[in-house]
């Protein structure tokens, strides 16, 4: 048996359901562009914090060197 042959036809409401797909898409993308946006960032806050707190913790440790920058005029 042979399967039939596709009619070029589509019913208005396949046009429609297919045209609320493709405006669901283009919003859920844009979405997810501004989420990566946010999550960048995030982690950029998180990176920076993390070594602020490390150097603040360097420094009150002593590990930290400024004899240099303090001989200097």
């Amino acid at each position: 048996m042979t399967a039939p042959a596709e009619s070029s036809y589509r019913s208005p409401i396949a046009g429609f359901v297919n045209a609320m797909a493709r405006l669901a898409i283009r919003g859920l993308d844009a979405r997810i562009r501004e989420l990566e946006a946010l999550l960048a960032d995030a982690t950029e806050l998180s990176r920076a914090l993390a070594t602020a707190r490390d150097f603040a913790e360097s420094d009150a440790a002593g590990y930290i060197d400024r004899t240099v920058l303090e001989a200097t005029p």
